[in-house]
C-alpha cells in the first residue's frame, strides 16, 4: 500500500553561505530513518532536528539534509547513573478528602493538582477516583534531577535525557532515539503504565551513537507492518488493542477516514499488537444448552455477602430487610441464582453447589479465609465488592479457577481468572459509537459544555461527529445546529448533557425539524434526567431515542416466563438484581459443563439469557464482559432492540 509522507524543506535554513563550512549534505535513501542517518554520522536524531525540524513529520526519499560534523554538534553533557526516586502517585479519592487536604497530605499545591487532572476534575473530587498527584515543585512535569556537573568514566554508561512532550509514548521516542522499549523501561524503571507530561526520560546515549568502529553505510529499516482488517473490526477495537490512537491510525492510512472496510490493509507501526482477538460483542450467540458435556461433576460455589451473624432473630431480620438495601440486593440476587440452579438440576447436570457468606464490605470481608476451601471449584461467582472480588482471584491466580465479578462496573486489577461481568462505562459507550460508525448518517453532537471529557471522548472514537455550537451561557444554538443537518440523509443528534433545561431545548428544536429531515436522538447514557416529569415521554418516542444498555429492557418473550415463574415461586415480581442472579449464575453453570475449559469457551462463545448478553473478551490483563445492547423507544411506547 502507499506510505503517507509528507515532504521536507530543510535547505530553507541556509540562511548564510558560511553554513556550507560546517555542515554537510545527506541525499535521503530508500528506507532510511532519522535514527539510521544519526548512528552514520555518529551524531545524535536531536542534531538532525535542529537543522531540519520537518523532519519530525517524515522523511521523503530523494530529499537532502543537513548534516553537522560530529565536531560542530551540540554536546548533550553525559552524566553518571542515578537512580531516580521520584514518580508520579496515583491517588484513590477517600470519603471526606478534598483537594486540600490532599495537598497537605502530599505538600503540593492545589492548582498543581489541578493542572494534572483536568480533565478527571472537570466536575469536582468524587469517591473513588484515581488523581495523579504530582511531584513538588514541578507541577504537572514530573522531573528527574540529573547531576549535570558528573564527569563520565571512561567505559561508564552516559546519558542523556528526553523531555516528555505531548502526544508522545514510549513507543515514538523508541523509535525516535533507536532504541529499543526494552531497554527504556531499564533506563526508567519508575515509569510504569503512564507517561508523565514534562517527564525526563534517561536514555543510553551509546544506543543511539555509534561510537566504535568505521561508519557503515545505512541500511534500509523496514518500520511498518502491513494489517489486513478482519470482519466487523471497527476503529475503536482497532485502538483499544494497538495502543494507537485513531488520528495516528489515520495519519498512517488517509482512507480510513470513512471507516474501515473488510480486507482493507493498513501500515501501522512495527511493534504494536495487531494479532486479531475477534470483539466479543460481534461473536454470534450460541446455545449453550446444546453443547452440554455431562460426564463429569462440576463444582460452582457463590460467596456473597449475607452477613448471617447480624441476623439473630426474627425482629431484627425484619428490621433490616425492611432498611437494609444491601442485604435486599443479595437476597435478590441469591433468589435468581437459586432459580438458575433448579434449572440445572432440571437438565440433569451433575452440578454441586457451595454457597458461603464473605460478610464483606467495602473494606473488609472473610475472602482470605474463604479461599482455601475454594481451589478446587470449576467457577466462583462473588463476593460483591471490586476489592474482595480481586483479593479472591489473586490468591486463587496459580489453580486457574474462574472468579467472576457478578455485579461491580468499575475497572479492576487484571488477574487472568478474574471475569468482570457487567460492561465498563467506557465499553458502553464505545458500543453506541461503534454502532454510528456502521451507518451512514450524519453525525451531530450537542455536548454540555461540562463534559468535556465526554467531547474528548466522541473526538477521539468518532472523529466524523461535528460538534454543536453552544452559547456563552452554555445553551444551544438552536439556528446553528438546524443548519447542520441534512436532507439525504439520517441525523443522528448525540446529546450528551444531565441539565433538563438542554435537553428541553434540544429535543424541541429536533422535533420541530421532524417534517424537514430524518432525526434520531442519541445519547451515550440513559440519565435519569430523562425521567423528568418535564419531558414528554412523546417527544422522544417521536426522535426514537438510541441508547446503549447493558440490559435488554424490550419486553421479550423469554423474559415475561422468567417474571412468571419468578413471581410463582416467590410471590413477587423479580427486579434487576434477581433476574442478574440468574442470568449469571445460570450462563456460568452451562460454561463449565462445555466440553472446552471455561477460559476457551468464553474466549470464543457469546450467550445470551433473560435480560443479560455475556460476551467475554481476554483484555489489560483480565477479561471483561462487552455485551452491550442498543436500544430504542419505539412507535408504540416500547423498547425494541435496534438493526
Amino acid at each position: 500500500m502507499k506510505y503517507f509522507v509528507i515532504f521536507i524543506f530543510s535547505l530553507a535554513l541556509l540562511s548564510t553561505p558560511s553554513y556550507a563550512q560546517d555542515y554537510k549534505k545527506h541525499k535521503v535513501a530508500k528506507g532510511e530513518t532519522i535514527a539510521s542517518i544519526a548512528k552514520a554520522y555518529k551524531i545524535t536524531p536531536y542534531d538532525i532536528y535542529r537543522l531540519n525540524p520537518d523532519a519530525k513529520n517524515g522523511l521523503k526519499e530523494n530529499t537532502t539534509l543537513l548534516i553537522p560534523s560530529a565536531s560542530k554538534a551540540p554536546q548533550t553533557e553525559p552524566v553518571k547513573e542515578k537512580t531516580t526516586k521520584v514518580a508520579n502517585t496515583i491517588h484513590e479519592v477517600q470519603p471526606k478528602e478534598t483537594l486540600f487536604s490532599l495537598s497537605k497530605k502530599y505538600d503540593v499545591s492545589v492548582d498543581d493538582i489541578k493542572k494534572a487532572n483536568t480533565v478527571t476534575l472537570e466536575n469536582g473530587l468524587q469517591v473513588g477516583q484515581k488523581i495523579i498527584i504530582p511531584i513538588k515543585g514541578s507541577g504537572v512535569a514530573a522531573q528527574v534531577k540529573a547531576e549535570k556537573k558528573a564527569e563520565t568514566k571512561p567505559n561508564q554508561s552516559s546519558y542523556m535525557y528526553h523531555v516528555v512532550e505531548k502526544g508522545e509514548t514510549k513507543y515514538s521516542i523508541a523509535k525516535e532515539y533507536g532504541m529499543t522499549i526494552q531497554l527504556l523501561d531499564e533506563l526508567n524503571p519508575e515509569v510504569k503504565d503512564t507517561l508523565p507530561l514534562g517527564y525526563k526520560l534517561k536514555l543510553d546515549k551509546n544506543a543511539i551513537i555509534k561510537k566504535e568502529g568505521m561508519v557503515q553505510p545505512a541500511q534500509p529499516v523496514k518500520e511498518y507492518v502491513d494489517y489486513q482488517v478482519q470482519p466487523k473490526e471497527t476503529l475503536y477495537s482497532l485502538t483499544k488493542r494497538t495502543g494507537l490512537t485513531e488520528e495516528q491510525i489515520v495519519a498512517l492510512n488517509p482512507e480510513v477516514k470513512d471507516g474501515l472496510k473488510d480486507g482493507m490493509v493498513l501500515k501501522l507501526p512495527k511493534g504494536v499488537n495487531t494479532e486479531f482477538v475477534a470483539d466479543a460483542s460481534n461473536k454470534p450467540v450460541t446455545g449453550l444448552a446444546a453443547t452440554l458435556k455431562k460426564s463429569a461433576t462440576k463444582e460452582l460455589a457463590l460467596v456473597l455477602p449475607f452477613h448471617i451473624a447480624r441476623i439473630e432473630s426474627d425482629t431484627i431480620r425484619a428490621k433490616l430487610l425492611r432498611s437494609d438495601k444491601f442485604l435486599n440486593m443479595t437476597l435478590d440476587f441469591y433468589a435468581g441464582a437459586m432459580m438458575a440452579i433448579d434449572s440445572a438440576k432440571t437438565l440433569g447436570l451433575p452440578l454441586k453447589v457451595k454457597i458461603l457468606d464473605s460478610k464483606e464490605s467495602k473494606s473488609s470481608s472473610d475472602v482470605s479465609a474463604l479461599a482455601g476451601g475454594l481451589a478446587g471449584m470449576d467457577a466462583i461467582i462473588g463476593p460483591f465488592f471490586p476489592n474482595n472480588v480481586e483479593t479472591l482471584a489473586s490468591l486463587l491466580a496459580n489453580k486457574g479457577v474462574p472468579v467472576i465479578s457478578p455485579l461491580s462496573k468499575e475497572e479492576a486489577k487484571s488477574f487472568s481468572n478474574l471475569y468482570q461481568s457487567v460492561p465498563t462505562s467506557e465499553t458502553v459507550r464505545g458500543a453506541m459509537l461503534d454502532y454510528l460508525k456502521t451507518k451512514n448518517g450524519n453525525i451531530i453532537a450537542v455536548v454540555d459544555a461540562k463534559k468535556n471529557s465526554s467531547r474528548q471522548f466522541i473526538a477521539t472514537n468518532l472523529p466524523v461527529a461535528k460538534f454543536a455550537s453552544l452559547n456563552t451561557d452554555g445553551t444551544l444554538m438552536v439556528d446553528a445546529l438546524k443548519g447542520m443537518l441534512v436532507k439525504d440523509r439520517l441525523n443522528y443528534v448525540i446529546l450528551e448533557t444531565e441539565r433538563i433545561g438542554m435537553i428541553l431545548g434540544t429535543t424541541k428544536a429536533l422535533v420541530e425539524s421532524l417534517s424537514d429531515y430524518q432525526i434520531q436522538l442519541v445519547v451515550l447514557e440513559r440519565y435519569d434526567t430523562f425521567d423528568n416529569d418535564e419531558l414528554p415521554l412523546s417527544r422522544l418516542v417521536s426522535l426514537k431515542m438510541l441508547y446503549p444498555s447493558v440490559t435488554n429492557d424490550s419486553d421479550s418473550a423469554r423474559s415475561l416466563l422468567f417474571a412468571k415463574v419468578f413471581r410463582e415461586k416467590n410471590n413477587v415480581v423479580p427486579n434487576q438484581y434477581a433476574t442478574r442472579g440468574f442470568d449469571l449464575t445460570f450462563d456460568t453453570i452451562l460454561r463449565i459443563f462445555q466440553p472446552e475449559s471455561f477460559k476457551e469457551v468464553s474466549a470464543e462463545k457469546a450467550s445470551e439469557q433473560v435480560e443479560n448478553k455475556f460476551a467475554y473478551t481476554a483484555a489489560k490483563g483480565g477479561n471483561h464482559n462487552t455485551g452491550v445492547y442498543i436500544l430504542y423507544y419505539d412507535q408504540d411506547l416500547s423498547t425494541k432492540i435496534a438493526e
